[in-house]
């Protein structure tokens, strides 16, 4: 099977929610990237892993930013325009789906997962968005502590692909790409005093 070279300005290595809200940016000033998942559902920690968005208590007032203050925006009105809601829940401006206590915002993975890829199709479909996945990455060549290209295979079918990228982002959750490049980079744990 012959391996073919896909040449992007940005390639975003992890689809969790910092690879998305990368890939976001980049649509949005207009730049291309290709963004890489391993995992049958981009979002990380909203949808794969299950977890509530945030824990910030004021987080409906402020502390937000405008791409995820549409991401609740949009889950919202998922609920409220396709889930039966009881009358009380459906009246709640600021609703709470799974009425967690430990987020303003408790929400199914499923319903999550459709959010974030209604949050990309229309930057997947103008071409400014390439989603490979499942997609995993396991050959990296630098040139010094740069990574140069980035070769990937679908869990699928097992096809190949180079990525030529003039930058290459590590959104994993671990530092996979940079581990895996070998490139030096470091990472700090400050001590509490």
């Amino acid at each position: 099977m012959s391996v073919r070279t896909l040449r992007t300005p940005i390639a975003i290595v992890g689809g969790g929610t910092g690879g998305v809200a990368a890939a976001i940016s980049c649509a949005r000033d207009g730049v291309r990237c290709v963004l890489i998942e391993p995992c049958p559902w981009i979002g990380g920690q909203l949808t794969s892993q299950a977890v509530p968005p945030d824990e910030h208590q004021w987080i409906e007032s402020f502390g937000c930013t405008a791409s995820y203050r549409a991401f609740r925006d949009r889950v919202r009105a998922a609920y409220r325009n396709g889930e039966s809601l009881t009358h009380a829940a459906a009246g709640e401006r600021h609703l709470n789906p799974g009425g967690g206590w430990v987020s303003r915002l408790c929400v199914e993975p499923r319903i999550a997962h459709a959010v974030v890829r209604e949050m990309l199709t229309t930057a997947i479909d103008s071409g400014a968005v390439t989603l490979l996945q499942p997609f995993e990455w396991h050959v990296a060549e630098t040139d010094a502590d740069r990574v140069s290209r980035l070769r990937v295979r679908s869990r699928d079918d097992g096809a190949e692909i180079d990525i030529e990228a003039k930058y290459f982002l590590d959104a994993t959750e671990l530092g996979d790409l940079l581990d895996l490049a070998d490139v030096e980079h470091r990472s700090e744990r400050r001590r509490r005093t």
